[in-house]
């Protein structure tokens, strides 16, 4: 299983990432968490925003991450998106069984 990070604008971009994502059974699911604060650099300064962050759930495949990692890029509305990969340590079989047959 792997886990993607990303920071979305609003919770619009972060549900049309997401439902996008699982109609094309690139996801199984994905969470939204609201009221993030965002500190970081962009030309120059130092901005500041508040973001929703998007987690998606999907199991480890190199073509099929690629092709994940390409249709955030294309459906974010940022210049610059973060689409952060984690790897998981473990997972509980009944959840994995479940996330399997979610992408088939």
């Amino acid at each position: 299983m792997i886990i993607y990070y990303i920071p979305c604008p609003d919770q619009k971009s972060a549900e049309n990432i997401a439902r996008t994502l699982l109609q094309e059974k690139l996801i199984g699911c994905a969470n939204i968490i609201p009221g993030m604060s965002s500190m970081y650099w962009w030309e120059g300064k130092i901005e500041t925003s508040s973001e929703y962050i998007l987690i998606l759930k999907t199991l480890e495949s190199s073509d099929a991450n690629k092709n994940l990692e390409s249709r955030v890029k294309e459906l974010h509305p940022y210049e610059v998106p973060c689409v952060m990969a984690l790897p998981v340590a473990s997972i509980n079989d009944s959840f994995k069984n479940w996330l399997e047959q979610s992408l088939k």
